[in-house]
């Protein structure tokens, strides 16, 4: 670990956590042929079921237009499956194709890996204390964005509930 990191602030920290994290999974992805956005998204689809693009891009952390892109080029590939939804007439369902199920399974296992190493070493207290910690600096952040228009018309609504 860089010297730099011993006195770095939270905010330092949390960025240093998730250019790791990011490097991480792109590398073990790179077998695949996979990007980390794809990656989220089939483990998302893959641990909720079927849903339409808004609650996806929600759940990966993208915007919707991101999330469309990232979706669209997964059907390309055959990973995913579009179909209308049939509770709601212009909604579209996304879902894990028939072809990806064995990729799916194991990037599973992969997922598995990489949450157990990201805690490995942290009892069960501290990470209770990590969660809490992290989930205030996020409600901090988000508080900061109220009523800020470039945060998206999505933001305020997010905030209030």
């Amino acid at each position: 670990m860089p010297d730099s990191l011993s006195h770095a602030g939270l905010g330092t920290l949390a960025s240093a956590v998730r250019r790791r994290l990011k490097h991480v999974v792109a590398s073990r992805l790179a077998p695949y042929g996979l990007t980390s956005q794809q990656f989220w998204v089939l483990l998302v689809l893959l641990e909720g079921g079927p849903c339409s693009l808004h609650p996806l891009a929600q759940q990966v952390w993208m915007d919707d237009p991101t999330a469309s892109r990232v979706v669209k080029a997964m059907v390309k590939l055959g990973l995913l499956h579009t179909q209308p939804d049939p509770n709601h007439g212009r909604r579209i369902l996304i879902s894990l194709s028939a072809d990806s199920a064995a990729l799916v399974q194991e990037l599973q296992g992969l997922a598995a890996e990489l949450k157990a190493g990201l805690v490995m070493g942290l009892g069960a207290e501290q990470q209770a204390a990590m969660r809490l910690g992290l989930l205030a600096m996020i409600t901090n952040l988000d508080g900061m964005l109220v009523g800020i228009p470039s945060a998206g018309p999505d933001h305020d609504a997010a905030v209030a509930s």
